[in-house]
């Protein structure tokens, strides 16, 4: 599988120590293979795990069991806690945040297929899925804000780019220097004059100082 979406959801439930093995019960309860969700973020009602810690459900190589019209070309996210009663934790959203930015990269998955479970509808209004795939759910739930998600996601994207970008100027100019340097004392090494030329006109070097 080479996911395109990712799709986030929350557990629905309000009590306590749920994590990835409570989900992978409640999931073969239904008879189905094991966990839906490719990952699991906690939240702060787990007597024995940290608030934001991520557990693996399924691999990302294989499809999930989350989406019902998308399940073959998505990963799923599932935040513990009830998306309708509560927001996601502070540690929780760091931990999203930082897993999805991740398999955004990884993956290609660009921010516009960042999605909540009830977006589903709107890729069906777009005829990408069918419309028997239309849902009722509210997941990730009524306290989840997608738009606020994908706006975060989007300035943390823009952050690192920013960072990128500045990095490879440092880079380029560090080089530039470099090689002006091994230009002026070129003299001085009268034996590696055609190294000297093959490395400057190499290019990986010329990408690097142009």
């Amino acid at each position: 599988m080479f996911p395109e979406y990712i799709v986030l959801h929350t557990a629905a439930f309000t009590g306590k120590n749920c994590d990835r093995d409570m989900i992978d019960q409640w999931h073969k309860a239904r008879n189905w293979s094991g966990i839906g969700y490719h990952y699991v973020i906690l939240n702060d009602k787990h007597d024995l795990k940290t608030d934001g810690e991520i557990e693996i459900g399924r691999l990302t190589n294989k499809a999930g069991a989350h989406a019902l019209g998308l399940n073959s070309r998505s990963l799923g996210i599932c935040c513990i806690g009830h998306g309708d009663k509560f927001d996601f934790t502070l540690a929780q959203y760091k931990s999203l945040y930082g897993l999805i930015e991740q398999l955004m990269t990884e993956f290609s998955i660009p921010l516009d297929k960042v999605i909540g479970h009830r977006e589903l509808n709107e890729l069906a209004k777009k005829n990408i899925i069918s419309s028997r795939y239309r849902t009722s759910k509210s997941c990730p739930g009524t306290k989840i804000d997608m738009d606020a998600i994908r706006n975060e996601l989007s300035q943390s994207h823009q952050l690192v780019n920013d960072e990128k970008a500045e990095t490879d100027l440092q880079t380029k100019l560090a080089m530039n220097n470099a090689i002006a340097t091994l230009q002026k004392y070129r003299a001085h090494f009268p034996n590696a004059q055609d190294e000297l030329d093959e490395f400057i006109h190499h290019p990986e070097i010329i990408s690097m100082t142009r």
